[in-house]
């Protein structure tokens, strides 16, 4: 548990410095990675999020858990088995 716990809080930090990359845009080569690295993530928990959508239907708070889901993807999900 407590490894999945340090895997949230990584990417959580993650999505912070690519919306501070957004906000304040870094130095070209980095800049440009950052970006299409969160898109890449994006879409994968849009994915999972779809392929997944059965077992977040019946869950309380049906929005709360889909945004979970994209931002943690299947680190969220595993938590919910």
């Amino acid at each position: 548990m407590n490894l999945l716990s340090f895997a949230k809080g990584a990417l959580a930090m993650f999505w912070l410095v690519a919306l501070l990359n957004l906000l304040y845009p870094f130095a070209a080569p980095l800049g440009a990675w950052v970006n299409w690295l969160a898109l890449a993530v994006l879409l994968a928990h849009v994915a999972e999020m779809l392929l997944f959508r059965a077992r977040l239907h019946g869950l309380p708070g049906p929005w709360w858990q889909r945004l979970q889901v994209l931002l943690f993807g299947l680190l969220h999900l595993q938590r919910l088995r």
